[in-house]
């Protein structure tokens, strides 16, 4: 997988997340070892359709403007490649992308006030990710869980699609109430994060709903 660490700052400006794939021997989000872990998935996942893809495109957000993220501030998610996913053969296997709303979000970043996107979403492809819920719950307990440079609120909640897994979390980092996605699919991984809009959380349902747009339009089917 890839890991997650969360910082923008003055040295870099960037929200990265940061972490490392889970042993299946340790607790695992979602079981009753691990407290703290999601809740559980309400719906079950569909089987692998076999749909894998090409590459990732500028996703559409309903009452939103993206595009490919663009010049030196980077805002969003940096991935590392988890070695135990087969590898996407396309020349692009990792994308970032932004997504701005009609009211500005402005955040007081290491002595410099910066206009942040509502949205920045991170897409990562591989070959197969053959159990996408596990995907989800490793990443999230190897990395947002443990990312002592965020303070999470309030409970995590894991929804599933018919062809993806979704954990969602508000949290702060600095002073700033974020709301942060992840998820996965048979042939994908993604982060998002939701920046403060009126100095709030993100509702989760909403962050969840966006999310669900985000995977819909970003991904770019290839040919069977």
């Amino acid at each position: 997988m890839r890991g997650w660490k969360g910082a923008v700052g003055a040295a870099g400006l960037a929200l990265l997340l940061a972490g490392c794939g889970g042993d299946a021997s340790d607790p695992r989000p979602g079981t009753e070892a691990d407290p703290k872990a999601p809740k559980a998935a309400t719906e079950l996942l569909g089987k692998d359709t076999g749909i894998r893809y090409d590459k990732s495109q500028v996703p559409k957000v309903q009452n939103m403007t993206c595009d490919r993220k663009r010049g030196s501030i980077r805002y969003g998610l940096s991935a590392r490649k988890d070695e135990s996913l087969p590898e996407h053969k396309g020349e692009k296997d990792s994308e970032d992308y932004v997504c701005h709303g009609p009211d500005r979000i402005s955040l007081a970043v290491g002595g410099r006030t910066l206009a942040a996107p509502h949205i920045a979403a991170e897409y990562d492809l591989y070959g197969s990710v053959p159990d996408p819920l596990k995907t989800v719950r490793t990443v999230y307990g190897t990395s947002l869980a443990e990312d002592d440079e965020r303070t999470l609120v309030g409970e995590p909640e894991t929804v599933t699609t018919t062809t993806a897994a979704i954990t969602c979390q508000k949290n702060i980092w600095e002073t700033f109430p974020m709301t942060t996605c992840l998820w996965a699919n048979h042939g994908a991984v993604g982060a998002v994060d939701f920046y403060p809009p009126a100095g709030r959380h993100p509702e989760i349902a909403e962050a969840v709903a966006r999310t669900k747009e985000l995977i819909a339009t970003g991904l770019v089917e290839s040919p069977r």
